[in-house]
């Protein structure tokens, strides 16, 4: 299993894009098509369980005797499915994507529900017709509410459906984490840390020639934040 990051990333860019591959849809709000094998480090155990992020609550989901349950991730530190490696930020586990010495820089995807939706309603309007849509967006008395607005909490059955709604588009949000520090990665909130000479950092950014879209800036620049913060 591969386990070592590969280096890429960029600023707190916000990508709304549709996926490609096992692309989410309203009745399947999840980051993979499926749920798949993983690993979750627990204080000093690993659990093994299929797994899977929900793209609406940010949590992690996971199936016990064929029923959907969310995983409780307050004392977890990573997450590794395949090749992907996800580490504990603020109690959500984000894809990371990059590491230095002094940090790394995680992933978040989110459903972005505005794009199937009007707020022409009390609670907004589903620009979608399916009863199935409505039940999922604003059912409170859903099956398991605690682990989202699922028609299902039966694996299988939810899997089968998954199908059958509308494809769901989600926005990609990147950080640098330093420490518990989660920061966008762009160069306002950069500019904006405490502990820093502004002056120099801006010279710093100006003489890199920073590009907040590429993986090797932002190591680059956690790299200066770390050494030269006071």
């Amino acid at each position: 299993m591969k386990r070592i990051l590969s280096l890429c990333i960029g600023m707190a860019l916000v990508v709304v894009s549709f996926a490609q591959e096992g692309t989410p849809t309203v009745n399947w709000p999840y980051l993979y098509p499926e749920f798949r094998e993983g690993e979750l480090a627990v204080r000093s155990k690993t659990e093994k369980a299929l797994f899977n992020i929900h793209l609406d609550l940010g949590a992690l989901h996971y199936v016990e005797d064929g029923k959907i349950k969310e995983a409780n991730t307050m004392n977890a530190s990573t997450l590794i499915i395949g090749d992907d490696v996800f580490r504990n930020v603020g109690g959500k586990m984000l894809r990371a994507l990059a590491r230095t010495r002094g940090g790394f820089i995680a992933e978040e995807v989110r459903a972005t529900y505005s794009a199937v939706m009007r707020n022409d309603g009390a609670y907004g309007t589903t620009a979608l017709n399916s009863t199935t849509t409505k039940t999922f967006l604003y059912n409170e008395n859903a099956i398991n509410p605690y682990n989202g607005y699922l028609l299902t909490d039966v694996y299988a059955d939810l899997h089968a459906m998954k199908d059958d709604s509308e494809n769901l588009p989600v926005r990609k949000t990147l950080y640098m984490i330093i420490g518990l520090e989660q920061i966008p990665a762009e160069r306002k909130s950069v500019i904006s840390l405490e502990g820093l000479d502004k002056k120099a950092l801006k010279a710093f950014l100006k003489a890199e020639k920073i590009d907040w879209s590429e993986l090797e800036d932002l190591v680059k620049v956690i790299d200066y934040i770390t050494a030269n913060r006071k």
